[in-house]
């Protein structure tokens, strides 16, 4: 039961990712539009960050795919 639960739990995950990453990547709700300015507060913290979470989502991609197409 346990291991039904976790699965269900990745799976939720991988999917609220995908929906998520389907918002940033909008361009009427991204940050194409122009003159849209969205202040980023953590910027200290993510920028060092940023090229391993790249690298990451890269790695992800077929992972969310999947769970979309489930």
């Amino acid at each position: 039961m346990e291991i039904i639960g976790l699965v269900g739990l990745v799976f939720a995950a991988t999917a609220l990712g995908a929906l998520v990453y389907e918002h940033e990547t909008d361009v009427l709700h991204g940050p194409y539009i122009e003159g849209r300015v969205q202040p980023r507060m953590l910027d200290s913290i993510w920028n060092p960050l940023r090229p391993m979470v790249d690298h990451l989502n890269f790695k992800a991609r077929n992972i969310v795919y999947l769970a979309l197409l489930a």
